[in-house]
């Protein structure tokens, strides 16, 4: 591994740390905030967005550890090492909002069934404003961090932020708007504010940690990386071995959280095995790992050569 790698490993971990211990504290604010509100007003929308907070910061907590846990080499009890927590985590996450989500739906259709909802909506624009702000500010400073790191836990760190900003941003415009409904015709129907406003939160919500659980249920499974990455290892590897005398090669990859694995299966005729000694084997395997290593600094790649093609099916469960 060059010491390049190291570092870049090195300097995203220790990014990793700052950034989920900055979230930590921002979202204990948050989630006191919104607590303390949702008891003030009655509001089921900032209760919503409250738990969504609570949520979030039991998540950063965990995404704490996993975060060191990932950095641990491989042992007995984890031969190939723990970053397969790292999607584990990420779909749990999702999958967390997801309920939160549905639980938030059937309560907002209990509440229009039952007539509405009254609620503070003077003070409880206050709020939405005030964590509106700190949450899109949060957002920025993580979206920054993830780009940095190439973490996908802050990655999906920066997409709570955002739909906690979301979600209190519109629920200060429907506040605003409750306020101005107020000694107007239309006064009668500002208790169902609330629970519409709820069933929109959720409806905008949903999307992305299905989206999250989707994709890190597929890693979890194995899956092949998005095409465009996957085209990119096979363009590394197919420029690697240019200069290799072989008869074929076969490229596994998949992505386990940041941690890229890659399989290259180099096939060779016995008249070109008779070249290959230990040494020029792990020349190849520089050849190959290195250019990729380079691009993809979290790697773990193997490098199998063979003179027998079925060997690259016995790798994996037959048919």
């Amino acid at each position: 591994m060059s010491a390049q790698s190291c570092d870049k490993r090195s300097t995203a971990h220790a990014i990793d740390r700052q950034a989920l211990r900055r979230t930590t504290w921002g979202i204990s604010a948050i989630a006191l905030l919104g607590r303390f509100f949702a008891l003030k007003t009655r509001s089921e929308a900032i209760f919503l967005d409250g738990l969504f907070s609570g949520i979030h910061l039991a998540i950063s907590l965990l995404s704490l550890y996993i975060a060191r846990l990932i950095q641990r080499p491989s042992d007995q009890n984890y031969p190939f090492g723990y970053a397969m927590f790292e999607p584990f985590l990420n779909m749990g996450k999702g999958i967390a909002i997801i309920l939160v989500a549905l639980f938030a739906l059937f309560s907002a259709v209990m509440a229009l069934l039952d007539g509405g909802r009254a609620i503070e909506a003077d003070i409880a624009l206050w709020y939405a404003l005030i964590a509106a702000a700190g949450c899109l500010i949060m957002a920025m400073m993580q979206w920054r961090f993830a780009k940095e790191s190439g973490s996908p836990i802050l990655e999906l760190d920066f997409k709570n932020w955002l739909i906690d900003g979301v979600i209190s941003g519109a629920v200060a415009l429907a506040f605003g708007l409750i306020l101005l409904l107020k000694n107007t015709p239309w006064q009668p129907f500002i208790p169902y504010a609330d629970p519409v406003l709820v069933l929109l939160l959720v409806l905008v919500v949903l999307p992305l940690p299905l989206q999250t659980v989707v994709k890190n249920g597929a890693q979890m499974m194995g899956k092949a990386p998005e095409s465009e990455q996957s085209a990119r290892v096979e363009e590394i590897v197919a420029d690697a071995l240019e200069a290799v005398p072989h008869q074929s090669y076969h490229v596994r990859q998949t992505n386990m959280g940041r941690l890229l694995y890659v399989q290259v299966y180099l096939c060779v005729s016995l008249s070109q095995e008779e070249n290959y000694g230990a040494g020029e084997v792990d020349e190849v395997r520089s050849l190959i790992y290195t250019p990729l290593n380079a691009e993809f600094p979290f790697l773990a790649m193997d490098l199998v050569m063979t003179c027998d093609p079925i060997c690259v099916d016995r790798a994996v469960m037959p048919a």
